[in-house]
């Protein structure tokens, strides 16, 4: 079996053979894996070379190991896996899963590019046994792009339950935290536009992160904002502490996972209303939410807020994510997947 989910349900590992095929440069990031059954290829960026070598590498592991399970996630994985798995299916008979981490065709693009990925995405779809979607949206959506419904599947993106009780102090200023790129897809602009505009003193506002698509732009220098670049994931937990709030005012989403981390170190979510993410962020319930892009909206949130609702809407992030989007239930959904035939 090649996939990328880190260990079966209930410890059941004497029941499956897992490989691994991932970049080099993120093979650290699999820490908790045997490292012999890691495979890794070449990548220097989303070119034809480093796509080249992951063929390359896939097609020689499918024939070598011949799988019974060949799990593929995100766009250019799923085409060039899809097309091995197709030329090596005289030889091997593996079942063929796909995660797209929502399709291409639902980026926001020109007609043009979208009508050629939902014509790629329609095509392959035919040597595909089951399609995992990471939303709702992503299936209703996929489903008016002319994706069989019949072969989506809905699993949610999951996180690991933290020991962390929500807490309030009313005496600190409200403290909002935004993580991601500092990018027009995350929003970022209208998060700021909205911040100038609440105008509170009792605010302030920590951006992690930098511009990754776009040239990076003069960011405003007010006193009550603190810009930090990258940083571990450690120590991103550690913010996640120190904050009240989470901001998630994104233009476009697959299934974001800041949200659930967030939520599952006990904080509640202010978010736009694109794609998924009202599937996570219940307005008034476990955060609030605004029309994407409406930086007017989210100002009027932004100066409405209050500490003691803040801390309510936190008790409540944290149940849900816990309930419906647990690391746990999605790896046993996706081990399910395996099995079924």
């Amino acid at each position: 079996m090649i996939s990328t989910i880190s260990n079966p349900p209930n410890d059941n590992s004497d029941k499956y053979e897992l490989l691994y095929l991932v970049p080099e440069d993120q093979k650290g990031e699999l820490g908790n894996i045997d490292a012999q059954t890691i495979n890794t290829f070449h990548r220097s960026g989303r070119n034809l070379f480093s796509l080249l070598n992951f063929w390359i590498q896939l097609f020689k592991i499918i024939l070598k190991e011949k799988p019974d399970v060949v799990h593929l996630h995100s766009t250019f994985a799923g085409v060039l896996g899809r097309m091995a798995c197709l030329a090596l299916k005289p030889w091997v008979k593996a079942k063929v899963i796909y995660c797209p981490h929502a399709f291409s065709f639902l980026m926001k693009s020109s007609p043009l590019k979208q009508k050629l990925y939902s014509i790629l995405e329609r095509t392959l779809q035919h040597v595909t046994d089951e399609i995992i979607c990471v939303s709702k949206y992503e299936i209703n959506a996929a489903e008016s792009f002319g994706i069989n419904r019949k072969k989506m599947k809905l699993i949610y993106n999951g996180v690991h339950p933290k020991d962390i009780n929500p807490t309030i102090n009313p005496d600190t200023p409200i403290k909002l935290l935004f993580v991601g790129r500092l990018d027009f897809q995350k929003g970022f602009d209208v998060l700021i536009k909205a911040y100038q505009l609440a105008n509170r003193n009792d605010i302030s506002l920590t951006a992690v992160g930098s511009a990754v698509n776009e040239s990076a732009q003069e960011l405003p220098q007010i006193d009550s904002i603190q810009y930090l670049s990258w940083v571990p994931a450690t120590q991103v937990q550690e913010i996640y502490k120190t904050a009240d709030i989470l901001v998630v005012p994104s233009r476009w989403e697959g299934f974001a996972m800041v949200p659930l981390e967030g939520m599952s170190m006990g904080l509640a979510v202010i978010s736009s209303d694109c794609t998924s993410l009202p599937e996570v962020v219940i307005d008034n319930v476990t955060g609030y939410t605004f029309p994407s892009g409406d930086h007017l909206a989210l100002a009027k949130i932004i100066s409405s807020l209050d500490k003691v609702k803040i801390h309510q809407l936190s008790k409540n992030a944290q149940q849900l994510v816990n309930e419906k989007f647990n690391a746990s239930k999605m790896i046993e959904e996706t081990f399910e997947s395996y099995i079924t035939h």
